[in-house]
């Protein structure tokens, strides 16, 4: 079968299908969200799974710490006044595509940050990321032509500043800005009996920002918290059209129309306190997230011959899809020697659910969702300098259980699943420490956890793509 026809077959399918995708909207809403396009962090935060921090980190997640951030990375969680060090810029690259396992193709991101020098009590940074990938093919045969390609771009950008109060406590806080197309498109055309087109368009674009504090109460203790606002819009537009022998529309068939709102909001909190002879910190932390997702059109799926537009699945009602979660983690590192070794413990309770009401064809149709989400996190992993602290070696190792229930209730039937999961990760790096430069190689073994979730299980294979670099310069 040539490739006209088969599009043909698939178009016809689709249509024929088209009540069926009433079935799917609210879980649809529910799991069209994607990831962001940057490394949302460093790769030495990624080698320990979060326990070490370099400034990348800092700027991401705690801006309120930019006045201390050092590439000397001294054995503590979170900086501490008077370790600001002899470096006060830096500019850091990441090289990896771990943080676009989302996105077809195989793309990367081309991404940096520069942490500007401390100006009095100010500090402040921006990261800039970009991502492209666009092909296009194109054959022709007699009468006959066919064309398919996707586009796909993306930017983000963040801006952070932290400013020092007092001694005892610092301020700081962001904003953040994103924007991603991709867009699948298809399509085939005949002198003497015309063709077909198709495309699949995928927009997103947000803006986060945050705000936080922390204070220092004696020399070993200290509380921070933060808020994180966030709101965006995601399109979803998927359509086939039939062409005429002069190229002229004569249908056209939206299979989903999705125009989504997205709304954010994170607050947390955390206690930090130092051992004796600054050899080591324990941090407790607490937060809940919220998140909401809603529909702000009716028209999910249509057909228009040109004269007139048949509705084939309306919105006539909904409650948003709504995502809570609480959290709660511990970790510490500590010195033993030469040897700093780290440990964490995370637990996240998560709830989603929403609903929605639909005129499929003339047939009333609700559609509500009801899950929940308990996973806990276990970590584990030291950091050895080797070769008079050239070389520093970094383990870890990573155990997750996960404990999930999905519900989907209908009128007159219901689908449901249980499961639990337990998996494990392992990741191994090397840290090279030259005159004002680090740089950070992370080879890891398994998958990387979504929020609240746990990590993909490894087994036996390695995949050589999740190495990531990072180069860090200060001066």
């Amino acid at each position: 079968m040539n490739r006209k026809n088969l599009g043909i077959v698939v178009l016809g399918a689709s249509i024929l299908l088209l009540p069926a995708t009433v079935l799917a909207t609210t879980r649809d809403i529910a799991e069209l969200q994607t990831a962001p396009l940057t490394l949302r962090q460093s790769v030495i935060s990624e080698l320990s799974s979060g326990v070490l921090q370099d400034p990348y980190d800092e700027f991401l997640r705690r801006p309120f710490n930019l006045s201390f951030v050092n590439i000397e990375r001294h054995p503590n969680l979170g900086p501490w006044p008077g370790q600001e060090g002899e470096q006060n810029r830096y500019v850091d690259f990441l090289i990896g595509n771990n943080g676009n396992s989302n996105v077809r193709n195989g793309s990367d991101t081309l991404q940096g940050t520069y942490i500007g020098p401390s100006m009095g009590k100010l500090a402040w940074g921006v990261s800039a990321a970009y991502l492209s990938n666009d092909i296009q093919n194109s054959d022709s045969i007699g009468t006959s032509s066919f064309a398919d390609g996707e586009q796909l771009t993306g930017v983000d950008l963040r801006f952070a500043l932290g400013y020092r109060l007092s001694d005892r406590m610092v301020l700081g806080g962001g904003i953040g800005v994103f924007g991603r197309g991709d867009e699948v498109e298809d399509g085939s055309f005949d002198e003497l009996v015309g063709g077909f087109f198709s495309s699949q368009d995928l927009d997103e674009s947000g803006v986060e920002i945050d705000f936080g504090l922390r204070r220092f109460t004696g020399e070993s203790k200290s509380w921070n918290a933060r808020l994180l606002l966030g709101f965006g819009d995601t399109e979803l537009n998927d359509f086939s059209e039939f062409l005429d022998d002069t190229g002229a529309v004569t249908s056209r068939f939206v299979v989903t129309n999705y125009d989504i709102s997205d709304l954010y909001a994170q607050i947390s909190g955390a206690y930090n306190r130092r051992y004796l002879d600054d050899r080591g910190e324990m941090q407790v932390q607490v937060g809940v997230r919220h998140a909401e997702h809603e529909l702000d059109n009716t028209d999910l799926s249509y057909t228009d011959d040109g004269i007139v537009i048949t509705p084939t699945l309306e919105l006539l009602g909904q409650d948003p899809v709504t995502e809570n979660e609480l959290f709660a983690s511990a970790e510490t590192i500590f010195l033993r020697g030469w040897t700093q070794i780290f440990g964490a413990a995370r637990l996240s309770l998560t709830n989603v659910d929403g609903s929605t009401q639909v005129d499929s064809a003339g047939i009333i149709v609700n559609e509500s969702i009801d899950d929940s989400r308990i996973g806990l996190a276990l970590v584990m992993g030291l950091r050895q300098p080797l070769w008079n602290e050239k070389f520093r070696l970094i383990a870890r190792a990573r155990a997750d259980l996960l404990d999930e229930s999905r519900e989907t209730t209908f009128d007159t039937a219901s689908t449901g699943t249980d499961f639990t999961q337990t998996t494990t990760s392992f990741a191994i790096g090397i840290e090279t420490v030259l005159n004002n430069m680090v740089f950070d190689l992370a080879w890891l073994f398994g998958g990387d956890p979504p929020p609240g979730g746990a990590t993909v299980a490894s087994r036996q294979t390695i995949d050589l793509d999740r190495l990531v670099i990072s180069a860090t310069f200060g001066w």
